[in-house]
């Protein structure tokens, strides 16, 4: 996959050397030092592709175009190449000015010399993402394995400056010299000690630098990717939308937001009279929800505003997620369900942070609705496959702001408080994954039986997803039985796969060639079925937190008949693991009665985030469990 650097970061005017070491953290541009062309390898990440060298800032409220930047990259081999692939996000709402004078250069030292190869202005494409965003992208020339890409540009100023990448960084300072605006604050959100630091949080000046920053690898379960870097935060820059009730007022009045809420659609009154044939609330949710997801197909735009508008997307049965979400908010609101907007950001845009209000944080919206004091859920009719009961993973263990159309059109528009909230989105409720096994073993090395799981809530969402984007069934099996060539499905159903209020039964016979086998011997792997899946914790270091989106529970019931003429030579014993804060607990319990062995595991996670300072014990945790999850059943002839 073609990499980028990707920097949603600011405008800048360069400054010189920002502290006396043998090579300056920053130069200007073009200048460049001996040794960093001759730089083989990051000092400090040895397996690092590329590393940029320095990454320097400056905000400055008095010009005209308030931030500068100046970016320098070394590429150490040919995968660090495409890293010449440069996109820069900006915010282009309402004519705010983007990204200007973009100057760049490739410099490569061969034989001896300087081979200098500036970017062509024409070849640099600005390309409009939605309302709220547009990029500019290029692809640097002449880049290869030792090259050194210089880069500067004034932007915008944006809502954070990133010190941390996906390649490592050297020396990496920002700049700030805001008056005039009393709101402006800074937020940091960094583990490592700044080598360089002037001015409070809410100074008009400030400087802050860190050096030898690591990067922040793609990791299993890192959530929200935004969240977890080095970074600061600035709040209060743009004054017209500096709270969350702004935001909310300037929403509810946008003729893409508000003014699309109670737009009547065709055919609505058939489905509101069916709705209200129901005698629950939750029958008529789960109806509504069904007619909107199965009606409406998403375009695959995320947008927390229409384009189309509601009516001429519902006529058209396709829209983004705003339009989509919206026309399910109507139709609760006419079926006499309760319900509020909420605006949200996904984990792969970057969670929204309660205390920082910026309009620019969301890429989409979803339906809140209150139950009860303990219970609620949060709709988004976006997915086939969603359930109205099941929140959606994408926007879990996060915040949103909560928008009530009932008391945001009301007269007294000074009630901020009631119509606009900050919300945070967490399911308790674990979802459940069960698998009954009953199993005979042959004694020429093979077993035959008959499975069933059941799977709750995201596991059930999980598993009708997985089916859909295979289609085919023997490919979907596939991967239900984890590509075991020795594992033959002989027969397969589903069960109330259509059914959102129920849970999903899969029932299989199989049989299986026991690996290793013969005929004084056998061996019994326990359990199978792809249940657990593979470890996602082998690796010695973690730089991000833990988002697992939501709590889950798994037990596996086996019973395996013994073969006549064979006796248990190793079993695995019973066996109780227990995470430090008892977060996550793995149970096994073993047992032989007359010719038959049972064996019942359970895992239960009753807690979603973890930091990365837990990573150690969640490592410890998994690692032990693995391993008494591979342990055998051997079996030898008597």
């Amino acid at each position: 996959m073609t990499k980028s650097i990707f920097l949603l970061l600011m405008p800048v005017i360069f400054g010189g050397a920002a502290s006396a070491q043998t090579t300056p953290p920053v130069q200007p541009y073009g200048k460049v030092d001996q040794a960093d062309l001759e730089l083989k390898q990051c000092d400090f990440e040895k397996d690092a592709n590329a590393e940029i060298l320095f990454d320097y800032g400056v905000m400055d409220g008095k010009a005209g175009l308030p931030v500068g930047r100046h970016t320098r990259i070394k590429v150490f081999n040919e995968f660090g190449k495409g890293y010449g692939n440069v996109e820069l996000e900006y915010y282009s709402y309402m004519g705010d000015i983007g990204i200007a004078d973009v100057k760049a250069e490739t410099i490569n030292f061969e034989n001896g010399k300087l081979e200098i190869t500036p970017l062509d202005k024409k070849d640099i494409y600005n390309q409009r993402i939605d309302k709220w965003h547009s990029i500019i992208k290029f692809a640097m020339p002449n880049v290869k394995a030792g090259s050194i890409i210089d880069l500067t540009y004034r932007q915008f100023i944006p809502a954070v400056w990133q010190f941390q990448h996906f390649i490592p960084t050297r020396y990496s300072e920002v700049e700030l010299n805001i008056t005039g605006n009393p709101n402006f604050k800074t937020i940091p959100y960094v583990k490592q000690s700044y080598v360089k630091s002037k001015g409070e949080t809410v100074d008009p000046y400030q400087i802050r630098a860190m050096a030898n920053i690591h990067s922040m690898p793609d990791e299993p379960y890192i959530g929200s990717r935004l969240g977890n870097l080095q970074r600061i935060e600035f709040i209060g820059i743009d004054t017209r939308v500096s709270t969350w009730a702004k935001i909310g007022e300037v929403l509810m009045k946008a003729n893409d937001f508000g003014y699309d809420l109670d737009r009547n659609l065709s055919g609505e009154s058939g489905i509101i009279v069916k709705a209200k044939t129901f005698k629950s609330a939750d029958e008529k949710i789960a109806f509504i929800f069904d007619t909107v997801k199965n009606r409406m197909k998403w375009d695959g735009n995320l947008n927390f505003y229409t384009i189309d508008g509601t009516v001429r997307s519902w006529d058209k049965m396709t829209g983004n997620s705003t339009e989509i979400n919206m026309m399910l908010y109507h139709l609760l609101k006419k079926a006499g369900i309760k319900s509020s907007l909420v605006m949200v950001s996904t984990k792969k845009k970057g969670k929204i942070n309660p205390a920082n209000a910026s309009i620019y944080a969301f890429n989409t919206t979803v339906i809140y609705i209150p139950i009860d004091s303990t219970k609620s859920y949060v709709l988004d009719a976006t997915n086939k496959h969603a359930l109205y009961t099941t929140m959606p993973v994408e926007i879990m263990n996060s915040f949103g702001l909560n928008i009530d159309p009932h008391d945001a059109l009301s007269i007294n528009y000074s009630d901020n408080l009631k119509a606009y909230n900050v919300i945070f989105i967490a399911d308790n409720e674990p979802a459940m994954q069960s698998i009954f096994l009953n199993a005979e073993i042959k004694s020429e090395g093979k077993m035959e039986g008959h499975a069933e799981m059941t799977s709750s809530k995201y596991n059930k969402v999980n598993a009708l997803q997985l089916y859909d984007t295979y289609r085919d069934k023997k490919k979907y099996l596939d991967t239900f039985k984890n590509f075991d060539n020795n594992l033959k499905i002989l027969s397969f159903k589903r069960e109330n796969a259509d059914v959102d209020s129920l849970p999903l039964v899969q029932k299989v016979d199989f049989s299986l060639d026991l690996a290793g086998s013969d005929a004084n011997y056998i061996y019994v792997n326990t359990p199978f079925f792809n249940v657990f899946g593979k470890n996602p914790f082998i690796g010695e270091e973690r730089f991000s937190d833990i988002d697992f989106g939501y709590l889950n529970n798994y037990s596996v019931y086996a019973v395996y008949k013994l073969p006549t003429g064979f006796k248990t030579d190793a079993l695995p014993k019973t066996m109780t693991l227990v995470m430090p804060d008892k977060s996550a607990i793995f149970k096994r319990t073993v047992a032989e009665d007359n010719g038959t062995v049972l064996i019942k595991y359970v895992v239960i996670r009753n807690k979603s985030l973890y930091l990365k300072e837990d990573y150690p014990d969640i490592r410890e945790f998994y690692k032990k469990m693995y391993e008494l999850l591979n342990e055998q059943i051997v079996l030898k002839k008597s």
